[in-house]
């Protein structure tokens, strides 16, 4: 039985976005980022909520 994750760690994370693991720190840091989660001392970025806040923050939308 296969299934996808939704909660990503910084490593998938920032493969997932194309970025660097400072900017992807200096990302989930900040104080209205709805898109972390916190298990005990790990952090991880749930896949759902950030392609949500993505797409309501980008300017354009794309059709295809």
């Amino acid at each position: 039985m296969e299934y996808e994750r939704n909660l990503m760690t910084i490593e998938e994370f920032c493969k997932y976005v194309g970025i660097g693991k400072t900017k992807a720190r200096e990302m989930i840091s900040k104080p209205g980022c709805k898109y972390v989660v916190h298990i005990g001392r790990r952090v991880f970025i749930h896949k759902e909520l950030f392609d949500a806040e993505l797409k309501k923050s980008a300017k354009f939308q794309l059709t295809m």
